[in-house]
């Protein structure tokens, strides 16, 4: 079997297509000379049992019905090769292929060229296969997911419920709340007057890096009730440890004479440098020239400016209803115009402008006094107002807020909450923590030719040392602390010297008043209960009257007798009949007597009328002798 007929019989259609163009060519070589190659002889034979009318069968196939057999074609023989059937049973008839030449192979030299094209090939399709009838397989319909089911909760509990609607009205009255206080503070903010006064890169701002630990204000305080010009005002310089653990508050006198160099006015002209008081650099030129001079004469870096109306300070006492303060016996409160009581004291509106009005003109002439006190009553104004009371107090602190925003000014960069820091530092220090001094003083009282204008002199050497001491470490020179224990030391010195002077020679007067005449309310002011009512049981067998009979609501460190206005001979006579029971008046007990059991208390003992009474007992702590020192007054 030849190639072609291996192709032909495995069905390739480049195999029949060659194996016609081959036929094709040897078709005219049958009648041939005798010189020409002879046909093959089994090519040329014819299966007899071929018919036409035979049906046709494919290879390996069965006969298709009513199909007739296609004649059989001549076989197709090719020089020097056998013949090729030009059909076989059961494979589709072999197209004619042209003369010399054979598919998908050059043309055989002296045969038609033009007979191969091996580009032109016929080619075949499969069409899709359709399904088989009752076979396919209808598309399913769609699944849609199944949800899950959550477990299902316990209904809540009417206990459960309300406590979550009573927790979201909390959560909801704290939002308000909130809200509302971060408004006014916004509000309050915005509304206090605000100035450019700093100048942190002037040129006379010394060592500028050391300063960084430190936070240093300028606190001025104008319109002192009583004062006009330049003795209205008082300023303080504050420099605070940035860790807040101590702090050094020095007052500069409003007359010194100091140099200040060019400023800007609030106007915005410049103004040239001058030498003048230092108060006048303010009422003259502004905020920002008092900052330059302060500036200018300490090396200090001024971080912030705070300006207090001194005249609007006792509307913001009144706006709180009154403010604590912790009156510490000093040459400042001596200096105020009505001073009030050493220890803690609350003051009104009235009484916080006589502590800060000064009394005699010629006990402070460099205007420190005025400064220290202007400074503690600020301070504890402050603090009043961010006490727990104020704050959960909406109408007090909006009133309080409103006209703190009349009287205060500050720089750009100063917000409410640095004067809250301020406050809370200068309160919470005391003792070691916190040092005073004012500039030393060369000279007081000197007057310049050509001017009627006393003014005072600073020491600049002792000024540039304190400064400096200042800028190193926000404390103050040893030598100005040494100075101030040395005069401390002298001055309790001084008031033990006068203390037997004063003392009565002859001891307190005869008792005047019987027990009888005597109506005395008895309070227990210890921790034994039931003491007020045994008390009372032997005022009675001592002939005294008793009236209410309860408990102390404060403390005290032994037995007291307080007296009203006109009550002080019958207060005498209940403190003779308690050893040990000091007096105190008070005026706010009307003309009653109290009794205030103390620790101490030993027994109730009998009194002689118009006998000496033994000076121990009967003496007056309100009318002794001198002052307490401030180390002996606790708040």
């Amino acid at each position: 079997m030849t190639v072609e007929q291996l192709l032909a019989r495995q069905g390739d259609g480049s195999g029949r297509r060659r194996a016609a163009r081959r036929a094709a060519d040897a078709a005219p070589e049958r009648g041939s000379s005798p010189g020409e190659l002879p046909v093959h002889r089994a090519a040329a034979r014819v299966e007899p049992a071929d018919r036409d009318d035979a049906p046709a069968v494919r290879a390996g196939l069965p006969p298709v019905p009513g199909a007739v057999r296609p004649p059989a074609a001549a076989p197709v023989v090719q020089p020097g090769l056998p013949p090729v059937p030009s059909a076989q049973p059961g494979l589709p008839p072999v197209p004619d292929a042209s003369p010399g030449a054979q598919a998908g192979l050059p043309p055989v030299p002296g045969r038609n060229p033009a007979a191969w094209a091996p580009d032109e090939r016929p080619s075949r399709r499969s069409g899709p296969i359709p399904p088989l009838p009752g076979l396919a397989i209808p598309p399913a319909p769609p699944v849609s997911p199944t949800p899950r089911r959550r477990p299902e909760r316990p209904p809540r509990s009417p206990g459960r419920r309300r406590a979550v609607r009573a927790a979201i009205a909390l959560v909801g009255v704290l939002g308000v709340i909130v809200l509302y206080h971060l408004a006014l503070y916004f509000y309050v903010d915005q509304r206090i007057d605000r100035v450019d006064a700093l100048a942190v890169d002037g040129p006379e701002v010394l060592a500028p890096d050391l300063q960084d630990a430190v936070e240093t204000y300028l606190v001025v305080g104008t319109g002192i009730p009583g004062q006009t010009g330049a003795a209205s005002v008082a300023t303080l310089v504050a420099s605070v440890s940035a860790d807040g653990d101590r702090a050094v508050l020095v007052s500069v006198p409003p007359t010194a004479l100091i140099d200040t160099p060019v400023c800007r006015t609030p106007d915005g002209d410049l103004r040239n440098p001058v030498t003048e008081a230092f108060a006048s650099s303010l009422l003259d030129g502004g905020p920002a020239c008092m900052v330059r001079a302060m500036q200018q004469l300490s090396g200090l870096r001024i971080d912030h400016y705070l300006g207090v109306d001194l005249a609007r300070l006792p509307g913001m006492v009144d706006a709180l209803g009154g403010v604590p303060v912790c009156v510490i016996p000093s040459d400042a409160v001596a200096a105020a115009a009505e001073p009030p009581p050493a220890g803690p004291s609350q003051l009104s509106g009235p009484a916080a402008s006589g502590f800060l009005a000064p009394g005699d003109a010629g006990l402070d002439v460099t205007g420190a006094a005025v400064a220290e006190r202007a400074q503690r009553l600020l301070t504890s104004t402050l603090r009043a107002a961010m006490s727990a009371d104020t704050l959960l107090d909406p109408v007090t602190l909006t009133r309080f807020l409103n006209r703190a925003s009349d009287a205060l000014t500050v720089d750009e960069q100063t917000t409410l909450g640095d004067l809250r820091v301020l406050a809370g530092t200068l309160g919470d220090l005391s003792g070691d923590a916190v040092h005073r001094a004012g500039l030393p003083v060369a000279q007081v009282g000197y007057v310049p030719a050509g001017t009627d204008q006393a003014y005072v002199v600073l020491d600049r050497p002792a000024t540039r040392a304190l400064f400096d001491e200042m800028i190193d470490g926000a404390r103050l020179p040893e030598e100005v602390l040494e100075a101030q224990r040395a005069d401390s030391a002298a001055d309790a010195a001084a008031a033990e010297a006068q203390a037997p002077a004063t003392e009565a020679p002859a001891g307190p007067p005869p008792l005047t008043t019987a027990p009888g005449q005597i109506t005395v309310d008895v309070l227990n002011g210890t921790g034994t209960t039931g003491l007020a009512g045994t008390v009372s049981d032997a005022l009675r067998a001592q002939g005294f009257g008793v009236g209410a009979v309860g408990n102390e609501p404060g403390t005290v460190s032994q037995s007291v007798v307080r007296f009203g206005p006109g009550a002080e001979e019958a207060a005498r006579t209940v403190a003779a009949s308690v050893p040990g029971a000091v007096l105190e008046p008070s005026d706010a007990i009307g003309g009653a007597v109290q009794l205030v059991i103390g620790p101490g208390y030993s027994t109730v003992v009998p009194v002689e009328i118009g006998a000496d009474v033994a000076p121990e007992p009967a003496v007056d702590t309100a009318a002794a002798t001198p002052q307490p020192q401030a180390a002996e007054v606790r708040c």
